[in-house]
C-alpha cells in the first residue's frame, strides 16, 4: 500500500511533506515496524493518543506501529523498558505532565533521571481539569465555591484526588496557594471512586482531568463549576474558565506527547516532531480528537521540549511550596 492509499484510508486529507532525511538513499526511514510504547493499561487517554500517533507515523513512513502497553509502578515499568531500548529511532514512549514533569519534582530516589533520559518529539494533545461537586450542591460558580470554602473553619473542607503527586493533586495545592485556603486531602488510588465520593457528597469537591469525568457531567453526577484553561472546552463550552470566573493567571493543562530515548538522532528527532505536528494539525484529526475529550496542541520537537522545560520548573515551584516529596517505593 503506497503513501497515497495509506492517508485516504485513514482520512488524513493533508499530505504530510517528504524531507530529505526520509528519502535519502541508503538510510530511508522506515525500513521496519515502530515501537510505541504506553506505559499505562489500555483505552486510558495515553493509549488513545498513542494509537492517533501511530496512525499519522504509519501514513508518513508505510510501516506499522506497534502500540505496546506496559502498565506497572505509575508508568516507571515502560519508561525503564525505553530507556534501555536501542536509540535508533525505533523505539518511543507516550508520556506527558503526569509521567514526564510531575514525578521527577514530586519523587524522592526515582530511579530514573526522566528529564535526561527521554527527549520530547512531539506534543499531540492536552486537557483540560475542571472543578467538579456534587449535583446537589448549593454551590454554581467558583465565587460562590470561595465563599463557601472561607465560610467553613480551617482544613474542614476535604477534597480528593487520584494519588499524592498527581497532576489532580498539585491543581488543587496550586488553587489553595492561590486563595489561601487550607483543605485537607484525601487521596485515592484511582478516579471511578473519587468520583462516585464527590457526586455522593462524601467530598466537598475534586479537581479532575475532563476526559474520565465528561461522562459524569453530562449525566448530570456531578457539577462543573470552571475550567481551569485559558480556554473554555468545547465539550462543556457552558462552563466558564477560572480567569472568567474571576481568577487571572490560572490556567493549568495536562498534556500528552511522543518522547524518545535520549541518544536518538537530532535530526530524526525533528523529523518525526514534525510530521506528527503536522498530522495533529489535519482538520480530520483535530476533529477525533476534540471528539475524544482533548483539546489538539500540536507541537513539534523544539516547541514541545520548551513546554517541557517551562512546566518542571513551574510544577516543581508549586511541589515545593506544598512541600509534596514521595518517597520512592514507599507509600
Amino acid at each position: 500500500m503506497n503513501r497515497r492509499t495509506v492517508l485516504k484510508t485513514l482520512g488524513f486529507t493533508a499530505a504530510l511533506p517528504w524531507t530529505p532525511l526520509a528519502r535519502a538513499a541508503g538510510r530511508a526511514y522506515a525500513s521496519r515496524p515502530i515501537r510505541l510504547v504506553v506505559p499505562y493499561p489500555p483505552g486510558g487517554v495515553t493509549d488513545v493518543a498513542a494509537r492517533l500517533a501511530g496512525e499519522l507515523l504509519t501514513a508518513r513512513y508505510g510501516q506499522p506501529v506497534v502500540v505496546e502497553n506496559r502498565p506497572g509502578a505509575s508508568g516507571l515499568i515502560g519508561q525503564q523498558l525505553v530507556a534501555a531500548a536501542a536509540p535508533d529511532g525505533y523505539t518511543f514512549i507516550m508520556g506527558g505532565l503526569g509521567g514526564n514533569v510531575l514525578p521527577p519534582v514530586t519523587v524522592r530516589g526515582l530511579p530514573l533521571d526522566v528529564p535526561k533520559t527521554f527527549v520530547p518529539v512531539a506534543q499531540i494533545a492536552e486537557f483540560v481539569n475542571v472543578l467538579v461537586v456534587a449535583k446537589e450542591s448549593p454551590l454554581s460558580n467558583v465565587q460562590e465555591f470561595l465563599a463557601y470554602a472561607k465560610s467553613k473553619p480551617a482544613g474542614s473542607l476535604s477534597y480528593g484526588s487520584n494519588g499524592i503527586g498527581t497532576s489532580a493533586h498539585l491543581t488543587t495545592e496550586f488553587f489553595a496557594q492561590r486563595t489561601g485556603l487550607k483543605m485537607q486531602h484525601v487521596p485515592y488510588k484511582g478516579s471511578n471512586e473519587l468520583n462516585i465520593d464527590v457526586a455522593n457528597g462524601n467530598l466537598d469537591f475534586c479537581f479532575s482531568n475532563l476526559p474520565p469525568v465528561l461522562p459524569l457531567i453530562k449525566k448530570g453526577n456531578l457539577k462543573a463549576l470552571a475550567v481551569t484553561s485559558s480556554y473554555r472546552s468545547k465539550q462543556l463550552p457552558q462552563v466558564p474558565t477560572f480567569e472568567e470566573s474571576g481568577m487571572a493567571d490560572f490556567d493549568v493543562t495536562s498534556w500528552l506527547g511522543v518522547y524518545a530515548p535520549a541518544g536518538v538522532p537530532a535530526p530524526l528527532v525533528q523529523e518525526l516532531g514534525k510530521v506528527i505536528a503536522q498530522g495533529v494539525d489535519q482538520p480530520s484529526v483535530r476533529e477525533r480528537l476534540q471528539t475524544a475529550g482533548f483539546e489538539p496542541q500540536p507541537r513539534d520537537a523544539d516547541g514541545f521540549a520548551a513546554l517541557n522545560q517551562r512546566e518542571l520548573e513551574r510544577w516543581g515551584a508549586i511541589a515545593r511550596q506544598a512541600n509534596v516529596v514521595i518517597e520512592f517505593g514507599k507509600g
